[in-house]
């Protein structure tokens, strides 16, 4: 194994490696990252069966470097042993610190007068989670509540959704909250020099002819009834699908116009988007000047057969791999709208508002 591959666990003041097979994901639609890490032995003499498993349990923290970049903070989920007559195999599996967010319920509560960050910080306080703003448009959330039963997740999709952001963890296993970054890669995608192999299925299956949102708001003494709780709607048609195919989409929290018809070109652009999206896989696990592959990253793409000429796509998952065909990085990629449609080609689009979408 390459010494700049080098993958260490780091539980309870102790380093693990010599690993035969693992895989460690992260990326901008995925809370928290993961790793699963194997060895696999033959087996050997009697008194040393009982040395295979390293001394690592379920709920330990963890740490996962590659050589000497963090790429994960969280804990481990399950420590899996398969063995038959030929040999053993045992395994480590685990998650970033954010995996409670996505587990785990949230307090039933009524947010307030408070910003997105603000919330999120509230949510994933009592999970020890510290909560990075990358970039958030300011300004208070209307109408939002955690309702009985649904998870942390459920909750940060609410408003990420509204506010059109991102929302994902970072090696130290924080939260972060924010837009696609502004981050460059050193080394571009190209097909006959780094690209390995592509797999691309160029869907249309989730995009629809027609985007309907609806929502509500709360009356007051003198703004009540049904004006708030169905004349608020936009929509938005996708010229690119030609047979009809509506897709209805409510609003959560308290609506107005503006967010409905956002919401109604957020869902268009970005379902557009996605039918360009690509998972190329290159050798090793760095670019050209020995820094990581990373989610988030803007990289230039040049896939004739795809019809990319040096295309600025966004990363927004990578998976490092390494078994015994090789070490391997799995890129996924797609155009920046595909995740958060450009906030300028939202604004061209829209015409003037009438008076029952500005309800």
């Amino acid at each position: 194994m390459n010494e700049n591959n080098l993958v260490i666990l780091r539980v309870n003041g102790r380093e693990w490696g010599g690993w035969t097979a693992l895989s460690i994901s992260a990326g901008v639609e995925r809370i928290a990252r993961d790793f699963n890490v194997t060895i696999t032995r033959q087996w050997p003499g009697a008194d040393d069966k009982a040395e295979l498993q390293p001394r690592v349990k379920y709920g330990d923290a963890v740490e996962v470097s590659i050589e000497n970049d963090l790429v994960l903070t969280g804990y481990v989920d399950a420590t899996p042993v398969r063995y038959d007559a030929s040999g053993i195999s045992v395994g480590i599996v685990g998650r970033s610190k954010t995996a409670d967010l996505i587990d785990c319920s949230a307090a039933p509560t009524q947010f307030t007068g408070r910003t997105l960050v603000q919330i999120a910080t509230q949510l994933a306080a009592p999970f020890g989670v510290g909560v990075i703003d990358a970039g958030v448009e300011s300004g208070a959330m209307l109408g939002l509540q955690a309702d009985h039963g649904e998870t942390v997740m459920d909750v940060l999709n609410k408003m990420i959704g509204l506010k059109q952001v991102l929302a994902y963890d970072n090696e130290k296993g924080q939260l972060v909250v924010g837009p696609t970054g502004a981050e460059h890669t050193v080394t571009a995608l190209v097909l006959g020099q780094n690209i390995l192999s592509c797999d691309t299925e160029r869907s249309i299956r989730d995009r629809f002819s027609q985007y309907d949102v609806a929502g509500q708001r709360a009356g007051n003494n003198d703004d009540f009834g049904a004006a708030t709780t169905s004349a608020i709607r936009a929509q938005t048609v996708d010229a690119g699908v030609k047979r009809y195919r509506p897709l209805i989409i409510k609003q959560t929290g308290n609506a107005t116009g503006q967010t409905c018809k956002d919401r109604s070109e957020f869902e268009m652009y970005r379902r557009a988007a996605r039918t360009d999206e690509v998972t190329y896989t290159v050798q090793g696990w760095r670019q050209g000047d020995g820094s990581l592959w990373k989610s988030n990253q803007t990289v230039v793409v040049y896939d004739p057969v795809l019809g990319f000429n040096n295309r600025e796509m966004l990363i927004a998952e990578v998976t490092y791999k390494q078994d015994d065909t090789g070490t391997t990085t799995e890129i996924r990629v797609g155009p920046p709208e595909a995740y958060l449609p450009k906030a300028k080609a939202i604004k061209s689009s829209r015409r003037k508002k009438t008076d029952d979408e500005d309800f």
